[in-house]
């Protein structure tokens, strides 16, 4: 080595190799990956419990009475709407579900208070099946008047 410092060749070298090696080993030496931020945490527990209101709703249609199932549908609407996951066409064939069977069962007590010569059970279940019947467009009007004719038919017997 003429006229240099003896270390001054390998100085060059090594510091290219040690500013090639740093950023690699900064790379190994991060931390893991930061936990979820607070927002996905909050977002999966919006989804999660839009899925199980959506299982409850279903069940109650179902199983329970009309009440119960219009309180369980709303409440999957409601928090299927804050998670971003809500299906207005699911919703409308469930609303629809729940109607039918509330129609279903007021004829069905329609036609219990005439056999049972109730009036008063046979008005409430008729008006209820009108009610209904409107809201998704299954009313019919003379299946109504016919069955409006008969519990009147109890009401008219029962005061003579």
């Amino acid at each position: 080595m003429k006229g240099g410092r003896p270390g001054r060749a390998l100085a060059a070298p090594l510091a290219f190799l040690l500013l090639c090696a740093l950023p690699a080993a900064a790379q190994e030496t991060r931390p893991p990956a930061a936990p979820p931020a607070a927002e996905t945490v909050r977002q999966k527990q919006l989804e999660r419990d839009a899925s199980v209101s959506l299982s409850l709703a279903k069940k109650a249609i179902q199983e329970e009475g009309f009440a119960n199932g219009r309180v369980a549908l709303n409440v999957w609407k409601v928090t299927a709407l804050e998670a971003g996951t809500f299906d207005a066409r699911l919703y409308e064939e469930l609303r629809r579900q729940l109607y039918e069977k509330s129609i279903r069962e007021s004829l069905r007590c329609v036609e219990q208070g005439i056999a049972h010569r109730n009036p008063a059970d046979a008005g409430r279940c008729l008006q209820l099946y009108r009610l209904h019947g409107q809201e998704i467009g299954l009313f019919d009007p003379r299946r109504y008047e016919d069955l409006s004719r008969r519990v009147g038919e109890i009401r008219r017997r029962e005061k003579h």
